[in-house]
């Protein structure tokens, strides 16, 4: 009994290991999880398709509006009934007779009507800057979520490599700890020594778990980004971009037009447009109006015959003249409107003037944190000479074990700040690419 509950132990194990196993994540598989998941993308994307059947669906424009009543008419005394004179040939006079209900008749229209304007055309132009509009909007949505998962996900890579640095660190206290013991007992270190070696190997457990939290914290945001389940176990890998010793603000201008920002805009812009056009021409063009109906009665009793039809037609013209008529709403409405189109053209002028800045900021505050990385790496290599030094030093009894605590300190403050630095310059150099809409090509060559 116990062997059979041991092998199907076994193969429940087998089965179903492979589910709560840890999955390493690329950037390129988080970067697609986030685009197939994200909620916020799904709504867009509905946006998107019901743009498209707008534009699909335009031809509708030019089809009539048919309508279909069936109406029955009666007619019948109020309060005082109507007398209506009958003639009676038994008596040969006539003999009042009070009126009562009657049903006149019942009757089947059948209608058509069609109105035409020159507008129509402009109309049908506003359903396919609308889909571009959304298009692009979802565009726009698409590579936010995938800015800020790149920016989750470097920080994720930056902090496990900064609680590895931390970790290493801690098994050095250890160790020095233990060495430190060994000679006290052995009457070559005092009792200060070790409980200051001691205090300091309990004062870096703490920094360690606040980054364990921190990054705990942080994972389960990119879970949720992605739409994994939060109880996964996801581990993230990768390389950590090299930085660029000197950017050019001038290799980046050409890209400043294609910044999805400006390109709303120019799509507001052509919409603004194409709705004063419209409204010009339904205000100041006249309109064809079409209209057909098809009508059947039957037992009417004001015919003699108890069945009928009728056919009607309408074809008219018209003109508006109100538009013409300085200072009319007419004339308002559309002023309001090119007021708009001046304002978009102005704030298109700004937003430019404002993403030009933004990338020259940007590009002075990466090519300064490249040149910080660059002097923080020379001292580095100086801070791990000199802990070297401090080591050997202590071992042969020159220096003290609280000198020799402070260079290795100094040391891994060291490294955390070159992560520092390696974080907030790809940081910004994320925030760049996206501004200018050139993230892809920026991963185009990383994958190259």
């Amino acid at each position: 009994m116990h062997k059979k509950l041991f092998l199907i132990g076994m193969l429940m194990a087998l089965l179903f290991s492979p589910l709560f196993a840890s999955q390493s994540l690329s950037l390129e598989q988080a970067l697609q999880l986030a685009k197939a998941n994200n909620l916020g993308l799904a709504s867009n994307a509905i946006d998107v398709a019901a743009a498209k059947r707008d534009v699909d669906t335009s031809w509708n424009l030019f089809v009539p509006s048919v309508s279909v009543s069936l109406s029955n008419v009666g007619r019948g005394p109020g309060f005082a009934p109507a007398k209506i004179p009958n003639f009676d040939f038994s008596t040969l006079t006539f003999v009042d007779k009070e009126q009562t209900f009657s049903q006149q008749g019942l009757g089947l229209s059948l209608g058509v009507s069609l109105t035409l304007n020159p507008a129509v055309k402009d109309q049908m132009d506003s359903y396919n800057l609308g889909y571009q509009i959304q298009q692009v909007t979802y565009a726009q949505a698409q590579a936010e979520v995938e800015r800020n998962v790149t920016k989750l996900y470097y920080y994720l890579l930056m902090e496990a490599e900064n609680i590895k640095v931390q970790e290493l660190n801690l098994e050095l206290a250890l160790k020095q700890y233990e060495q430190v013991k060994t000679k006290y007992e052995s009457g070559f270190a005092s009792e200060m020594e070790v409980l200051t070696s001691q205090l300091g190997y309990e004062q870096l457990k703490t920094p360690i778990q606040q980054a364990k939290n921190q990054y705990q914290s942080n994972l389960l945001s990119l879970k949720a980004l992605l739409g994994l389940d939060l109880q996964a176990e996801v581990e993230v890998s990768g390389d950590i971009p090299a930085m660029v010793k000197e950017l050019e603000v001038s290799q980046l201008r050409e890209y400043l037009q294609k910044s999805y920002s400006l390109t709303l805009i120019d799509l507001n812009m052509a919409q603004l447009k194409s709705s004063l056009e419209s409204n010009k021409k339904q205000a100041l063009f006249p309109s064809l109006s079409l209209s057909g109906s098809y009508d059947i009665s039957a037992w009417n009793e004001s015919y003699s015959n108890t069945f009928s039809d009728s056919v009607t037609y309408s074809i008219g013209v018209r003109i508006p003249l109100d538009g013409f008529i300085p200072n009319s709403r007419t004339q308002v409405g559309l002023a309001k409107l090119q007021d708009s189109l001046d304002k978009l053209s102005l704030q298109r002028r700004q937003a430019l003037q404002q993403l030009e800045l933004g990338v020259v900021s940007r590009v002075q505050g990466l090519n300064m944190l490249a040149s910080q990385a660059e002097l923080a790496n020379q001292s580095l290599e100086l801070t791990e000479k000199l802990y070297i030094m401090h080591l050997i030093q202590y071992e042969s009894g020159y220096v003290s074990f609280l000198q020799l605590q402070e260079a290795q300190n100094n040391l891994v403050s060291a490294k955390q700040n070159i992560l520092g630095l390696e974080y907030q310059y790809v940081s910004g150099l994320i925030d760049l690419l996206y501004d200018l809409n050139i993230q892809h090509t920026f991963q185009a060559k990383e994958s190259n």
